[in-house]
């Protein structure tokens, strides 16, 4: 959406079996880099599109609609399958330990919890209370762990300036 570049066909990539999968590559393009919220867009625009082709959850459709869980397939499973890596993309014995918590005992997510994962899809992603990468916390009650963040931004603002500057 940000660079106007269309809707991409995902249902019929899909339908052919082509390798899709979801990511973010950074503030230059990605603004907060907030993979939630990119998998959410996915999921609403592929939505947007399906409704204009003619689907709708409010009647008779031939058309399938995105599911929250199918974009975060896209994100994980997806992800994994475009990268070739058989090591990440799901929780399963002999692969990475990496994973997301999110407290869903909060007013974003009052009356959607008898589906968490449409919960963390449909009501506008926050941040995540707990992230575990090869097993080790580098999110804690919503915070990073390994690094000091200010100090971090900082440093990251210095160098988008300076990458402005250059262009």
């Amino acid at each position: 959406m940000r660079l106007a570049s269309g809707i991409a066909p995902i249902r019929e990539y899909m339908q052919l079996g082509v390798k899709i999968g979801l990511g973010v590559d950074g503030s230059a393009s990605n603004d907060s880099s907030h993979m939630l919220e990119e998998v959410r867009q996915a999921m609403l625009v592929a939505r947007v599109r399906a409704g204009l082709e003619g689907a709708s959850l409010s009647g008779a459709t031939t058309l399938p609609i995105m599911t929250a869980r199918q974009a975060l397939e896209l994100a994980t499973i997806g992800g994994a399958s475009v990268l070739g890596r058989n090591d990440i993309g799901s929780l399963e014995t002999g692969k990475c330990a990496d994973f997301t918590a999110i407290d869903l005992n909060q007013i974003s997510y009052a009356g959607g919890l008898h589906d968490p994962v449409s919960a963390v899809m449909f009501c506008n992603p926050r941040n995540v209370d707990y992230t575990f990468v090869h097993g080790k916390a580098v999110v804690e009650n919503g915070q990073l762990v390994p690094l000091d963040l200010k100090e971090h931004i900082q440093k990251h603002n210095r160098a988008a300036a300076r990458l402005l500057a250059d262009s």
